[in-house]
This record gives C-alpha cells, sequence and structure tokens, in this order.
C-alpha cells in the first residue's frame, strides 16, 4: 500500500496490484466519509409494518447516505485518476528530486483525500530497518 503513494512506486506496480490497492483505498476513501458525516451503516432487520414506517420518516437520511456514496465513488474515481496523472508527469519531468514527499508538498490540493491517507501511509516507515538498526546501536551504547 506504501508503494502506491510513491510517485515513483505506482509506475513499477502491476495492473493487478494497482486495482488491488484501489479497493483498499476506495474502502477507506469511504469509511473515512462516513466517519466525517456521521453516518452509521445500520443491518437490516426483518420487514415489519413499524419498521416500514419508520423507514418512510428517516426518507431523508438514508437519501443523503445513499448521496454521499455516489458522490464518494466518483470523488474517488476522479482523485484515481487525477494522482495516476500527476505522478506520471512528475516521473517524467526534468529534475533530480523525485521523492515521495515532495511531490505530495507540490501537490497537496489536487486530490484532497487522496494526501490525507498519503500523508498517514507515508509517516510511518514501509520497513523496519530503520528501527532494527538503531536497537542494533543501541547495544554499542549499552
Amino acid at each position: 500500500m506504501h508503494a502506491y503513494f510513491v510517485p515513483y512506486g505506482v509506475s513499477v506496480l502491476s495492473q493487478k496490484e494497482i486495482c488491488s490497492i484501489e479497493r483498499r483505498v476506495k474502502n477507506s476513501m469511504r469509511s473515512s466519509l462516513y466517519e466525517q458525516q456521521g453516518i452509521t451503516v445500520v443491518s437490516t432487520k426483518k420487514s415489519t409494518t413499524f419498521n416500514k414506517f419508520l423507514d418512510s420518516i428517516d426518507d431523508d437520511s438514508t437519501y443523503s447516505q445513499q448521496s454521499a456514496c455516489r458522490s464518494s465513488t466518483s470523488t474517488y474515481a476522479t482523485e484515481t485518476k487525477q494522482y495516476r496523472r500527476l505522478a506520471s508527469s512528475y516521473i517524467s519531468g526534468v529534475g533530480e528530486d523525485k521523492n515521495a514527499l515532495s511531490f505530495w508538498e507540490l501537490n497537496k490540493h489536487q486530490p484532497p483525500y487522496l494526501t490525507i491517507l498519503a500523508r498517514s501511509y507515508l509517516a510511518t516507515p514501509a520497513t523496519s530497518v530503520p528501527s532494527e538498526s538503531a536497537f542494533s546501536k543501541s547495544a554499542y551504547y549499552g
């Protein structure tokens, strides 16, 4: 998942890997949208007359949930296309500094939801090598 948010990383991932990661990103975006709007997904109950009555009263919130879901899906599709285009142009551009942090700093307002997810994934190292190295060095200070 970490490689997807690195412009060079997304350029070397296979289409199958990209699709798998984008499905997870879509689910993350959808769940974060639900959290932001305070939407809770409830399980479907047995259809009784009383439940039908309650559902008829609550149609506005059901409509807003469906609308939020459709909006989230279109936002997701737009942002992933935009991100791939930006990453491709960033990699093909002239310059020596091709790291993920400079890319996201440059494009922080372009795909807003992906920027938030990238921040959370890129904030943690993708490998444990730095922490293992720190523990190894700490043995010498004993």
